[in-house]
């Protein structure tokens, strides 16, 4: 094969591979440009939010405007009045330093009684531990004006009475604070007519789990109650329909791709499922992508949730774990708060809204949901029983890549679980010895593939002389030669689809390989987990040696590599020089066409360098477990070298041995009398032959 037959198959590998980015491109759609939130956090306890522009710091009713529906009595009544309360910090709910009892703390603002941050513990910002991590953080979005308006997550956009054919927004109005502690706290408006009677009272209450503090317990919950109620101040019945949305700001965690998205749950007649989401899919799909509470279809809403790589927001309904409940819902549906804005892929949220709640006068209807803020840990999904009875590992497996089969990404988190439990309890050691294990299992068919195909070469180099007869014979006609090369190896036994079980350990070690990626991806222990502390400080991650003071992109390589140059990455380096070394110690080909061999080396040698750029980006932990297989590699096929020399040793020698048997055996009396009568008729031939010549 000529060098220009090389750079036609390099081309056609590339063109294969942009094909492939084509596809996914296609599938899982590129992130939108990345933004900040309005705010981060700068420690445990969340700054004190600003008062918020145009609020009353009064008591005074603040009108709100009433929509009402065409030919209903309500369109003449005027204007409906909400009655708040003044303007003030925000309150701050739980703890989030180590060793108290709460999983997080919460600061909550009387505006929209809204959440502006959740910070949890245990978990940090960044690899330094400096920053607690804030699961979601206040949006800031131009409005109509070109003003920016802050939205803050577990906002009520709006209350609805069916029977009077009206619904004021509950988002902008200040609330009252009605009670606070350190685990809960309740706010409340009330709504007034025109003419100021009351119509309904609105609580909002958030109620925060304690937690025991163990650093390493698998049992972590991180549980949060958010109720609703509508008490009713008229003397007739109410029909009100509460309208309440999820969280906001969620922050990307991927660096190569867009991970945040909306999962939807739900229990129905056929079994569970879920379906996620990201922001493109919703902006192409508005209102279609919604879940409901159908009596007819036997479906139940079991929980919405939004997440990122490693941590989510589920809301799910108080007291929910079955399909067996009353219907509570009319829809569910993923949305997006500014549409026209296309650079803010914070602003992905969900709301619930309710079916009618029948409010008799006097009473009060309430709505539950239990919320999860929290990490997305497959342990805890599959411990706690809330959490393993409403399927909260979907959320986790939502992220899945879909040429990672599911149970074996679940057997990737489970072993490396298992592993890390061995001393130093190091994720790195553990991915160790995984490849360890692959190896061993592996072995026996690395070994015999090995064997094999010396056996196959030894076999090939023997026909050569008969090869080169076909190819002089049929040099210019290649289907014959072909043809003529594929009979001779029929008559000799020779099969060369065999070579290919030569490859069958490395196709065997791919999805392996995927579904280590994406455990690695999917695992939120792995996130921040160093292998020494030093170099590879954070497995989820890049090896980053040195980080670059602005990223930059490289035409067409930054897209193989999945994003930007951030840093240099030393582990890709290195796996590609074990991959070169892999490639250098591989068995000498001795086929009938010797000159292919040269060709697939530099080939080789080509993806060893092609695989930098593909796993530049891509997390150490990756990159370790594929250049430990390499290196291990290059041991085990020093040990199988040896293993067929010895064989072939042993072979010499028992041939040696049967020939020298051979020689020394004793001859039979048949075999003696057949030599002496050939003597004697050899000595008869002569006197006959001497006689005629006298005469």
């Amino acid at each position: 094969m000529d060098n220009r037959r090389i750079v036609y198959a390099l081309l056609a590998s590339v063109a294969v591979f942009y094909l492939y980015i084509f596809i996914m491109g296609k599938v899982m759609p590129p992130p939108p440009a990345a933004t900040q939130p309005a705010s981060q956090p700068t420690g445990t306890r969340p700054a004190e939010a600003p008062p918020a522009a145009g609020s009353r710091p009064s008591t005074e009713p603040v009108e709100a405007e009433m929509t009402a529906r065409p030919g209903t009595e309500a369109a003449d009544q005027g204007r409906l009045k909400i009655e708040g309360g003044p303007d003030r910090p925000g309150v701050l709910l739980g703890d989030a330093t180590e060793g108290n009892p709460f999983p997080m703390q919460l600061e909550i603002l009387p505006k929209g009684a809204t959440v502006t941050h959740a910070v949890i513990r245990d978990h940090y910002l960044t690899i330094e531990r400096k920053k607690p991590y804030a699961v979601f953080s206040p949006v800031e979005l131009p409005d109509q004006t070109g003003a920016s308006r802050t939205f803050c997550s577990f906002a009520t956009p709006r209350i609805r009475f069916e029977n009077l054919g009206a619904e004021v927004d509950l988002d902008r109005v200040i609330w009252s604070l009605a009670e606070s502690t350190t685990d809960k706290v309740t706010f409340a408006v009330t709504i007034l007519q025109a003419d100021g009677s009351p119509i309904a009272r609105v609580f909002k209450t958030y109620l925060l789990k304690p937690q025991p503090a163990k650093p390493r317990s698998k049992e972590r919950t991180y549980d949060l109650e958010l109720t609703l109620a509508v008490e009713n101040l008229t003397t007739g019945d109410l029909d009100a329909i509460l309208t309440q949305a999820g969280p906001v700001g969620f922050r990307k965690e991927d660096p190569r791709a867009e991970d945040r998205r909306v999962v939807i749950a739900r229990w129905s007649k056929d079994g569970f499922e879920s379906k996620g989401d990201f922001r493109a899919e919703i902006l192409k799909n508005p209102g279609k992508i919604v879940a409901r509470d159908d009596e007819v279809e036997q479906q139940r809403v079991a929980w919405a949730a939004e997440s990122n790589r490693f941590f989510a927001c589920i809301m799910a309904p108080a007291g929910r774990f079955n399909a067996d409940v009353p219907p509570q819902f009319a829809v569910v549906e993923p949305v997006v708060l500014d549409p026209a804005v296309s650079d803010h892929a914070e602003d992905l949220t969900f709301r619930f809204i309710t079916r009618p709640l029948v409010i008799p006068a006097g009473q009060s209807r309430q709505v539950g949901f239990e919320c999860y803020i929290g990490p997305k840990s497959k342990f805890s999904f599959e411990v706690v029983p809330a959490y393993r009875d409403r399927n909260y590992y979907e959320v986790i497996r939502e992220g899945f890549y879909f040429c990672a089969p599911d149970a074996l990404v679940g057997l990737m988190m489970w072993l490396l679980d298992q592993f890390h439990r061995i001393p130093p309890g190091n994720y790195g050691v553990a991915i160790i010895i995984l490849v360890l294990v692959v190896r061993a299992l592996l072995h026996p068919l690395t070994k015999k593939s090995q064997v094999n195909m010396m056996k196959m070469q030894q076999q090939q180099a023997g026909l050569k002389p008969k090869i080169d007869a076909i190819r002089a014979k049929y040099a210019n006609d290649r289907v014959k030669m072909n043809q003529a090369t594929m009979e001779l190896y029929r008559e000799e036994g020779i099969n060369p689809a065999g070579t290919m079980l030569s490859c069958l350990p490395m196709l065997l070690q791919m999805p392996i390989w995927i579904a280590l990626w994406t455990a690695l991806a999917s695992t939120v222990e792995m996130r921040h987990a160093p292998f020494d502390g030093w170099w590879i400080r954070d497995l989820a991650s890049q090896d980053a040696v040195y980080v670059f003071a602005q990223p930059f992109h490289i035409p067409l390589i930054s897209y193989l590599m999945g994003g930007p140059v951030e840093s240099i990455n030393l582990l890709p380096i290195l796996l590609c020089f074990s991959q070169m070394l892999q490639t250098k110690f591989m068995p000498k080909s001795t086929t009938p066409q010797p000159e292919g061999a040269p060709d697939q080396r530099k080939m080789m040698m080509f993806m060893s360098v092609l695989f930098v750029f593909i796993l530049w980006n891509a997390p150490s932990g990756l990159n370790l477990y594929i250049m430990s297989s390499n290196f291990f590699g290059i041991a085990e096929q020093s040990r199988i070298r040896k293993h067929i020399k010895e064989l072939e040793a042993r072979k010499d020698e028992e041939d040696a041995k049967r020939r020298a048997k051979t020689g020394k055996r004793k001859e039979s009396w048949l075999f003696r009398k057949w030599q002496e009568l050939a003597r004697e008729a050899e000595e008869a031939k002569k006197v006959k032959s001497s006689r005629d010549k006298k005469h």
